[in-house]
C-alpha cells in the first residue's frame, strides 16, 4: 500500500508452496510455519484471514487471489488475474466471500470464497482517476479507501493527490446492485499521496478507524456523514499502512517490517502505546492477519521487488 513507480509483469508459475521452520504457537500449542513461501514473482500486498485455518493473499503483479492454509504454510490460486496493480487490500465476510480493493483500476471486486468465482465488480472510480486502497467488513458494508486521485494523464506515473474519501458495499444478503454503493467524502488534510490507507472498525462497532500514511496517524470516522477527527496516541509512530483490531488493540503495519501496538479506548477516540512489534527478515510489510496468537504479514519487498517474496508470522506472546 505504498507508492510504487513501476508496474511489473510477473507471471506466477509455482503453486502449493509449503513453507518450512516451523514456530510454536503459544495459544495453541500447534506448531505454525514462521514464513510462508509465496510464488516466485508474487509482490504481495493484502492478506485476510477466513474461515478456520484459511487465508486469502493478493498480488500486485497480476491481481490475482490466492487461498493459503496457516496451519499447513500452504498456497494455491484461487482466482484468475485481473491486471497488474488490481489487487490491493482483502477482507472476508460473513458469507465467505472475499472482498479486493482494486487500486489504480478504480474497481472493487467481490468473489465467492471457495470457488473463486467472480460475483461482482464495481467501479468505485473511472481507471487511474484514483487509487482503492484498503477494505473492511465493518456492520453491514465493506468499506474501502481511497488514497487519492490522479494528478497525471499517464497511469504509468501513478501520481495521486488527494480527496480523501471511503466507499461502502452493502454485505447483507446477496450480492447489491452497483447503485448500492456509497461514496463518502471524509473530512481529513488533504496533504498529497497516499492519504488514506488501512481501515477498521472502532472497539464499539459504531464507527470506523483510518490510516493516513503521509500524516503517520489513525483518524476515527462517522460512517454517516464522513466527520472525523485524529485520535489521540500518548507517542507517535512510524507510518500508517494496513490496519488490524482485536478487541481494543490496534495493530498498525508502520514502515518496513515494524509493527506497532495500540490500546484504543472503547470508543476509539483516543489510544496508549503498548509495543513494537518487529516481523524479522522482512522488508516493507503491508497489511496484517490474525491466527493462532500470532500475526501475519506479507512482505511486498518495495524497496527491491524481488524474491524471495513470503508472509512472516509474528508471535504476540
Amino acid at each position: 500500500m505504498k507508492k510504487v513507480g513501476i508496474v511489473l509483469a510477473a507471471l506466477l508459475v509455482l503453486a502449493g508452496l509449503v513453507s518450512t521452520a516451523p514456530a510454536v504457537d503459544a495459544t495453541s500449542g500447534r506448531d505454525l510455519p514462521s514464513e510462508i513461501d509465496l510464488p516466485s514473482g508474487f509482490f504481495p500486498e493484502g492478506i485476510a484471514a477466513g474461515r478456520g485455518s484459511t487465508f486469502y493473499v493478493s498480488s500486485l503483479a497480476d491481481g490475482s487471489i490466492w487461498r493459503g492454509d496457516f496451519r499447513r504454510g500452504a498456497v494455491e490460486p484461487l482466482t484468475e488475474p485481473a491486471g497488474p496493480f488490481s489487487a490491493i487490500g482483502l477482507a472476508v465476510d460473513r458469507r465467505g466471500r472475499v472482498w479486493a480493493a482494486g487500486g489504480p483500476s478504480g474497481a472493487a471486486r467481490v468473489y465467492d470464497g471457495r470457488s473463486g468465482e467472480l460475483l461482482a465488480t464495481y467501479q468505485l472510480t473511472a481507471p487511474f482517476e484514483s487509487f482503492v486502497n484498503d477494505v473492511v467488513v465493518a456492520g453491514n458494508r465493506a468499506w474501502f479507501t481511497d488514497s487519492g486521485t490522479q494528478d497525471d494523464p499517464d497511469p504509468a506515473q501513478f501520481r495521486f493527490l488527494g480527496e480523501p474519501r471511503v466507499f461502502g458495499i452493502p454485505v447483507n444478503g446477496p450480492v447489491p446492485e452497483p447503485d448500492r454503493v456509497v461514496e463518502l467524502e471524509l473530512d481529513i488534510p488533504d496533504v498529497g499521496f497516499p492519504n488514506l490507507n488501512g481501515i477498521e472498525s472502532t472497539p464499539d462497532g459504531r464507527r470506523l478507524l483510518v490510516a493516513h500514511s503521509t500524516l503517520s496517524a489513525i483518524f476515527n470516522v462517522n460512517p454517516n456523514n464522513g466527520a472525523a477527527f485524529e485520535i489521540e496516541v500518548d507517542q507517535p509512530f512510524p507510518g500508517a499502512d494496513g490496519l488490524l483490531r482485536d478487541g481494543r488493540r490496534l495493530y498498525i503495519a508502520n514502515t518496513g517490517n515494524e509493527i506497532t501496538e495500540l490500546l484504543l479506548s472503547r470508543l476509539g477516540t483516543s489510544a496508549r502505546f503498548r509495543r513494537t512489534l518487529v516481523a524479522e527478515g522482512a522488508e516493507t510489510t503491508t497489511t496484517i492477519a490474525m491466527f493462532g496468537g500470532g500475526l501475519y504479514l506479507p512482505d511486498a519487498r518495495f524497496l527491491t521487488q524481488s524474491d524471495p517474496y513470503r508472509i512472516y508470522r509474528v508471535p504476540l506472546s
